[in-house]
């Protein structure tokens, strides 16, 4: 009696793709001005819709662009998975699984649109599926983008300005240059701030241990160091990890709970950067998440300027890990030029708070939308 009181059904899938003009933003990767993504909307028989995000921010290091998650959603994983139950999330998401290997981001929007679905139809915040809530407001990290020294100072303190407490300093190939950044920066802001480094695997070993002494010898304090070389050289991480005294963080080298196992067991990694575009959504965030605290390591939640949903996404997920004791990003709140969400989603004295209501207790201003959708 109860499966047949809560019994539901996938109806209908929509991909809208869109984009989302942002403030000069660079990393080692490329240069952006928008912030890219397929938003999903996933229709149950009683007319309850189920909004998720792909996000399409870098197709330089994921391999996926607005088209190929677009038509990938409705081509490929669309007709497998209507007519299927959605509150079987596991089930469901097995499918989407089977039908497309590796696709995270597109996986993602899927994902994130099944956890506001059932949310929406069992009438509880998505935290509530992901076991509950630890906190109700997070502590903002963000990100300064790869600029002219004085430009980053000035970020910098207009974040200092907003309340966040902690900074995360792109670097680039130029290890000499970023040094030189990193520096200027610090010595604008001291102390009143962490300084996190993401040189996004551009740098090598002996350019990593070389630029880390340089900062020391200026009592540059680093919060920690993220994922400085290629995500393959695990053995790399280690003999920094075994030179330098900073925390190491990875990132494009952890996609999967396999993944941290092998960081671990190579005594690699000190804390772990979860962004659910790389975990294909937030079942497969949450099991990373789980076997990170297993193995005794912290973790972050990161960002990929995701200008809708996924921040929603991402504030209910940092809620509901209890390892959590570092800031986590949400950098998008800084660089978006407009706001897709409603109620929207803001920084308040360097915290942003759980919204509530059922499902991600957001909507979507569907003239912003409308205003920003990308045809293709």
């Amino acid at each position: 009696m109860m499966n047949e009181k809560i019994k539901a059904e996938i109806t209908k899938i929509e991909a809208i793709p869109f984009g989302i003009p942002i403030k000069r933003f660079a990393d080692a990767y490329a240069e952006f001005n928008k912030s890219n993504a397929v938003l999903v909307k996933i229709y149950a028989d009683d007319g309850t819709v189920g909004i998720g995000e792909a996000c399409a921010f870098e197709p330089e290091f994921y391999g996926e662009t607005l088209e190929s998650i677009y038509f990938s959603i409705q081509k490929y994983i669309a007709p497998k998975i209507i007519g299927q139950n959605p509150l079987n999330i596991n089930n469901v998401l097995s499918i989407v699984d089977a039908t497309l290997a590796k696709s995270t981001c597109a996986k993602e929007g899927i994902d994130l649109a099944l956890f506001d679905l059932v949310g929406k139809l069992l009438k509880v915040p998505v935290y509530i599926l992901l076991g509950g809530c630890f906190r109700d407001k997070i502590p903002v990290a963000c990100e300064i983008s790869i600029n002219e020294p004085d430009i980053m100072i000035e970020e910098a303190k207009e974040l200092l300005r907003m309340g966040v407490k902690t900074i995360k300093i792109k670097c680039s190939q130029n290890i000499d240059e970023d040094v030189k950044r990193v520096k200027a920066v610090y010595e604008a802001i001291g102390d009143e701030v962490a300084l996190r480094l993401d040189p996004n695997t551009h740098w090598d070993v002996y350019g990593t241990v070389k630029a880390m002494k340089k900062l020391m010898e200026v009592n540059c304090h680093i919060q920690f160091l993220e994922q400085p070389i290629p995500s393959w050289d695990v053995d790399g991480m280690n003999r920094i990890r075994e030179l330098i005294d900073v925390p190491l963080m990875a990132d494009e080298g952890i996609w999967t709970p396999q993944d941290v196992i092998e960081f671990n067991e190579h005594k690699a990694v000190d804390i772990v950067n979860i962004k659910i575009s790389k975990t294909g959504g937030l079942l497969m965030a949450k099991k990373v998440e789980v076997v990170s605290e297993a193995m005794g390591l912290h973790c972050v939640v990161g960002t990929e300027l995701e200008p809708a949903i996924s921040l929603a996404a991402k504030i209910h997920f940092a809620a509901s890990i209890k390892n959590l004791p570092f800031a986590c990003e949400y950098t998008e709140l800084y660089y978006l030029k407009e706001s897709l969400l409603k109620p929207k989603i803001e920084i308040e004295d360097g915290y942003v708070r759980v919204p509530k209501g059922i499902g991600f207790g957001v909507d979507i201003d569907e003239q912003v939308l409308m205003r920003n959708t990308v045809r293709l």
